[in-house]
């Protein structure tokens, strides 16, 4: 009976891979083809390639959680270049990023980032944005607000 029990609980962490701690979510490579695809989005949308230990990075989410708050239309998707871990979590509900979390999966590294981009060479950080009619712009480096309003179809005559 014992090992019956113990056969179930394992079952249940080996079954469920794709939802890791924090509400993080698998990447793989045909996850990441439709995140970046443009005809996937009907509204403004930031996919943010991020990692844990990239200062620039937290910059970039901090603008775009201040974007997300000013443009509730706006829709934020962060991809952490890295293998899920508890740890994660806090940078992004510090900073009080919305939307959808991923992390990188099993899947070989070079793979993923393919997907994600093909044009990019792993410089961190790395933003997509959609602007909702079709429209995709890629960034390396820190984004500026001017300019990430303009590429997702946001900036008016005042901004």
């Amino acid at each position: 009976m014992k090992t019956m029990r113990l056969l179930a609980v394992l079952g249940c962490f080996i079954a469920a891979p794709l939802v890791l701690a924090a509400d993080f979510a698998v990447l793989d490579p045909a996850g990441a083809a439709k995140i970046v695809n443009p005809a996937s989005y009907d509204r403004p949308t930031i996919v943010a390639l991020w990692s844990s230990d990239c200062v620039h990075c937290k910059k970039n989410l901090a603008l775009f959680s201040e974007i997300a708050r000013a443009y509730p239309q706006l829709r934020i998707v962060t991809v952490a270049v890295e293998p899920a871990a508890p740890q994660l979590a806090e940078p992004l509900d510090r900073l009080a990023v919305p939307g959808a979390r991923y992390a990188y999966g099993d899947a070989a590294p070079e793979a993923l980032a393919y997907a994600l981009d093909p044009k990019w060479r792993g410089e961190l950080p790395r933003t997509l944005m959609f602007d909702g009619h079709g429209g995709k712009h890629a960034v390396s480096g820190v984004v500026a607000k001017s300019d990430a309003l303009r590429s997702l179809g946001l900036a008016t005559a005042g901004n």
